[in-house]
C-alpha cells in the first residue's frame, strides 16, 4: 500500500494555529473580564508556544518549558524595574542581563526562533507598564496561567497525532530530528561574541534613541537590533535589516489605520489572533511579509496596555526601527572588518545565512 505524500500546504498551519490559540485565548479571557490593561502580559506569555514548534514532543516539552520560564523571568524582571520607578540605568542593566541569559539559553537549546527578541520584548515593555504592588498577585496569576496554557497548547499536537495520524499521515507535517544539545556551547568564544554583538548593539541603539529629540519609545530601536542581528552560527546580512524596515513600515501603516478606527477590545483580539497566525505562516518564507502581520499585532495589543495617539505611535515605531536597522548595518560593517583583520569569522557571522 502506497503512503500518501505529505501535503506542503499544511506545513505551517499546525504551528500557526497553536501560536494563535496560545496567545488568543488568554487575551480574550482578559477582555471578557474587563482587564485589557494586562493584555501585554498575556501576549508575551503566549509567545512561549512558538518555541520548538517542529521538534519531537519529548524534546519540545523541555524547549517550551524552558522558553516559558525565560519569558516569566523576563516579565518579572521588567515588573520589578517598573515598581522601582524604571530609572534608565536600571533598565540598561536589566537589558544586559536579559540579553546574556536569553542568548545563552536559546543557543544551548538550539531553538527556532534563535534571536532573543521575545525575552527582550517581554522585559522592556513590562518595565514600562504602570503597576502597583497590589497588582502583583493578579499579574503573576495572569502570567503563570498564560504560560501554562501556551505550554499545553504547544504539546497538544501529540494527542492529535496519536489519534489522527494513523488515518491521515499526509495531513501532518513531519517532525524534525532530535537535536543534540550540550552546555559546552556556553564556554565557546562564538557564543560570547554573539552575546557581545547583541549587548553592544542594544545599548548603542537604546542610548541614541534615548537622546534623539522628537522620538519616543526607545525600546523599539533595541528590539529592531536584537531581531535583526544573527543568532549563534548565523550570518549577518544587510537584507535582514532591509526586510525589517520594509515590513515594519508597512505593518505600522496597517496598524495606524486600524487604531484610527478606534476598534473595540474584541477587535484587537481578532487582530492579534489573525496577526499571529499569519506571521507564523510567513516567517520562514519572507521576514518582511511576516512583519506586515506581526507589527499590527504588537502595536494593537501594546495599545491596550499603554493607550497612545496612533499618529505619534507610528512616527516613533518607524523612526526607531530605522535607527535600529542603521545600528545593525554598522555592526555588520565592523564585524566584517574584524573578520578580515583576524582571518576568521566571528561566532555570530559564520557560514549560515540568516533567514
Amino acid at each position: 500500500m502506497t503512503t500518501a505524500p505529505h501535503s506542503t500546504r499544511t506545513v505551517n498551519l499546525e504551528g500557526a494555529a497553536r501560536a494563535a490559540i496560545a496567545g488568543g485565548v488568554p487575551l480574550a479571557l482578559l477582555i471578557g473580564l474587563g482587564m485589557p490593561q494586562y493584555a501585554a502580559f498575556a501576549m508575551f506569555a503566549g509567545f512561549t508556544a512558538i518555541f520548538g514548534a517542529t521538534e519531537p514532543y519529548r524534546q519540545r516539552a523541555v524547549t517550551t518549558g524552558v522558553a516559558g520560564a525565560l519569558q516569566v523571568a523576563c516579565m518579572a524582571a521588567g515588573i520589578a524595574v517598573s515598581l522601582l520607578g524604571a530609572p534608565l540605568w536600571l533598565q540598561g542593566t536589566g537589558l544586559v542581563v536579559v540579553l546574556v541569559v536569553a542568548v545563552a539559553t536559546l543557543s544551548a537549546l538550539r531553538t527556532i526562533p534563535a534571536q532573543p527578541i521575545f525575552p527582550v520584548f517581554a522585559f522592556v515593555v513590562s518595565a514600562l507598564v504602570p503597576l502597583r504592588t497590589g497588582d502583583l498577585p493578579l499579574v503573576a496569576t495572569i502570567i503563570l496561567g498564560s504560560v501554562a496554557w501556551a505550554w499545553l497548547v504547544a504539546m497538544s499536537g501529540a494527542a492529535f497525532r496519536r489519534v489522527l495520524h494513523p488515518h491521515a499521515p499526509h495531513r501532518f507535517r513531519p517532525l524534525a530530528d532530535t537535536k543534540h544539545r550540550s552546555l559546552a556551547v556556553l564556554g565557546t568564544s562564538a557564543l560570547w561574541e554573539t552575546i557581545a554583538l547583541n549587548v553592544v548593539g542594544a545599548l548603542v541603539a537604546g542610548t541614541v534613541a534615548e537622546v534623539l529629540p522628537g522620538l519616543g519609545h526607545p525600546y523599539w530601536a533595541v528590539i529592531a537590533v536584537v531581531s535583526t542581528l544573527p543568532a549563534l552560527r548565523q550570518r549577518h546580512t544587510v537584507s535582514r535589516a532591509v526586510q525589517r524596515v520594509v515590513g515594519t513600515v508597512g505593518g505600522t501603516v496597517v496598524a495606524v489605520g486600524i487604531l484610527l478606527l478606534e476598534p473595540s477590545a474584541w477587535w484587537i483580539v481578532v487582530i492579534a489572533v489573525v496577526g499571529q497566525f499569519a506571521a507564523e505562516i510567513f516567517v520562514a518564507r519572507n521576514y518582511a511579509v511576516c512583519l506586515l502581520f506581526l507589527t499590527p499585532l504588537a502595536l494593537a495589543v501594546s495599545w491596550l496596555s499603554l493607550p497612545e495617539a496612533p499618529g505619534l505611535l507610528a512616527l516613533d515605531r518607524i523612526g526607531q526601527t530605522l535607527l535600529g536597522a542603521v545600528v545593525s548595518v554598522v555592526l555588520l560593517a565592523v564585524g566584517r572588518a574584524v573578520e578580515r583583520r583576524r582571518g576568521r569569522a566571528l561566532g555570530a557571522t559564520s557560514s549560515i545565512r540568516t533567514v
